[in-house]
């Protein structure tokens, strides 16, 4: 029982590497004691996946609804390979990310739904944990994959307020939190503060306390937050 701990440890250490062709020798060892593991083939279907092998990803997520009809992990990466073409798959090594880099801080992280969202074939070739570049355009920050191709885009109030961050040498991280259909939220922190505005926040509070001081503050004489008075003061 230790060594199968250990090998299916080795597994998902292998994926968050995104070491797939390691991840792929792994997890067909693993089925080589248990060939309907539903866990062992779902990894090694996604890691087929990732090395752009598009008929064995299908067999073998195939061989997943078969064995479980409602699989969902089976049903949306089948989808995927429907609409994606295998240059597509095919990515370069990415930055690891670990579950802390999603700990929220106040002022300093947000958690943002993109707006005019890439097409579906276009989002579906990005996942959960992956890093994407903010491009500041005009009035609105783009958000891109690692190979440059247009995302979504920040709402227009967030937007306009990172531009001028920006602008000043304040430098951001955002990592890809949800994709769905015409849907990507991003998990925004910030690195770094230029000098002018070394003091001031990046984000307001989370949404969780938006409430609660609308509710208290609603009248006229209530005080405004730090996003008001910056914004009042800036020259």
């Amino acid at each position: 029982m230790s060594d199968m701990t250990i090998s299916d440890a080795a597994a998902i250490s292998a994926a968050l590497a995104q070491d797939w062709k390691e991840a792929i020798r792994i997890n067909l060892a693993l089925l080589k004691t248990n060939k309907n593991n539903i866990s062992f083939l779902n990894r090694l279907g996604f890691a087929y996946m990732q090395c752009g092998q598009i008929t064995d990803a299908k067999k073998t997520f195939l061989k997943v609804t078969k064995l479980d009809t409602y699989n969902q992990i089976a049903a949306k990466n089948l989808k995927k390979l429907g609409v994606v073409r295998q240059k597509d798959l095919i990515k370069t090594k990415r930055t690891q990310v670990t579950p802390m880099s999603f700990l929220e801080e106040p002022g300093k992280t947000k958690i943002v739904e993109c707006v005019n969202c890439a097409p579906l074939q276009v989002l579906l070739t990005v996942s959960p944990g992956e890093e994407a570049e903010l491009k500041a355009k005009n009035h609105v920050v783009e958000a891109r994959s690692s190979q440059n191709v247009y995302l979504g885009a920040l709402p227009d109030d967030l937007s306009f307020r990172l531009i001028k961050f920006l602008g000043v040498g304040n430098t951001y991280q955002a990592l890809i939190k949800s994709v769905g259909k015409n849907s990507l939220t991003l998990f925004l922190r910030e690195t770094g503060r230029g000098k002018r505005f070394a003091n001031q926040p990046s984000f307001s509070s989370t949404a969780l306390y938006v409430p609660f001081a609308r509710t208290e503050h609603a009248d006229d004489n209530a005080e405004p937050d730090a996003e008001s008075k910056e914004a009042d003061t800036e020259e």
